[in-house]
């Protein structure tokens, strides 16, 4: 009798995990931030674009990484090169999960969710020409980041972030005093889908920010900042399971263009110029029990209980 009484409570244990494994709750996540800048230039009060012959003194670097990761594996790239080189940083895509990578190197094409195109986290970066004439090449850079979360797998906890950025400081100091007009085009997607039913801790976040700032070395001061919203606050998307389903920003890929002028740069005053430009993206899912199955689970744990009750009377 003993015999039959535990293999029931075996047979009851086993049904109530394999009711509860199939009644568990799925989340697809998925976070996306791209962001494409285009023909930037930094003009005379004329509108000629500055060239290296117009600083007294001119030194820098441009500094670009990425970096994605995935339930607490990274990977990284980065890589630095002088504005005078001629030569740009491009970084290699990097990505961890699968699969990896989801798409080719320097493709800056968004995914069209759902569905969710795998479970990975996933950055790449190219910066091309400059923003300032350098010998024959004349002023337009490009700038293009691009940084995604994607979770499909319904496991205990699967979570993904990445995030990548370009850099570009330098300090400068004119031959002539004149303004600087920054110039430039951009267009800029972000986007975060959580799939509908997803358990409480289902979220997707994506937000881009860029930004343009000149110091007086000289006073420690800022002299000039832009950051416009179009490419920093209203970027910003999430989607949790109380809020599900997908939020885009610039889904028609609207591609706007900027100006923005500082105030008069004197002659001999050293400035030092940073530009920003960052894309991020996370996604998280954890497998939660539906209340249906907790309740099966609750059941179960009871006869279980019942049943052991029985066998020490």
């Amino acid at each position: 009798m003993n015999i039959i009484r535990k293999s029931l409570l075996v047979t009851a244990a086993a049904a109530t995990l394999g009711i509860a494994a199939m009644g568990s709750a799925r989340a697809d996540t998925f976070a996306s931030a791209i962001l494409d800048i285009s023909n930037f230039r930094l003009l005379h009060g004329s509108g000629v674009a500055y060239a290296a012959g117009d600083f007294a003194t001119l030194t820098g670097t441009n500094d670009a990484h990425a970096t994605a990761s995935l339930n607490g594996v990274f990977a990284n790239g980065s890589d630095s090169l002088p504005i005078l080189s001629g030569l740009q940083p491009d970084v290699p895509q990097q990505c961890v999960g699968a699969p990896c990578p989801p798409i080719g190197e320097n493709n800056f094409t968004r995914f069209v969710v759902p569905p969710v195109p795998g479970t990975f986290g996933y950055a790449d970066q190219r910066l091309q020409g400059s923003v300032i004439t350098i010998g024959a090449t004349p002023a337009g850079a490009t700038a293009q980041t691009r940084a995604e979360a994607a979770t499909t797998q319904n496991v205990q906890v699967a979570s993904g972030n990445s995030d990548v950025g370009t850099s570009t400081t330098f300090a400068f100091t004119l031959g002539a005093s004149d303004t600087m007009t920054i110039s430039f085009d951009a267009n800029p997607y972000s986007a975060a889908y959580v799939s509908p039913g997803s358990g409480p801790t289902a979220n997707a976040n994506a937000r881009i920010s860029w930004s343009i700032n000149i110091v007086d070395l000289t006073t420690g001061t800022s002299i000039f900042t832009f950051s416009p919203d179009e490419l920093n606050a209203l970027t910003a998307v999430s989607r949790t399971d109380g809020a599900d389903g997908l939020l885009e920003y610039n889904a028609a890929g609207q591609v706007f263009s900027f100006l923005a002028t500082t105030p008069l740069l004197t002659a001999g005053t050293t400035y030092q110029i940073t530009i920003q430009h960052n894309t991020l993206a996370n996604a998280l899912q954890q497998e939660v029990p539906e209340p249906a199955t907790l309740a099966i689970v609750a059941a179960g744990l009871l006869s279980m209980s019942l049943v052991s009750r029985r066998r020490k009377t």
